[in-house]
């Protein structure tokens, strides 16, 4: 959750992000929001590979994320 994030719960929303593509496993929205908790947490390696499924899964989609929670 954004939440998480912003409260500086990077593992906590690791988690939670971790669940939610879990049911949905190319959730864009979730894969965005795994890639910064990986990143806030310097978990560069799985940053990255987490960064290249995003990448796949929004690659046709009209808008660009700034933040897992739609604004």
């Amino acid at each position: 959750m954004q939440y998480f994030i912003e409260a500086g719960q990077f593992a906590e929303a690791e988690k939670v992000y971790l669940e939610d593509l879990a049911e949905i496993p190319e959730n864009g929205w979730a894969l965005y929001g795994l890639y910064q908790a990986l990143s806030f947490q310097n978990k560069y390696k799985e940053a990255e590979d987490v960064k290249k499924i995003f990448e796949k899964a929004w690659k046709h989609a009209d808008i660009e994320l700034k933040s897992s929670r739609i604004m």
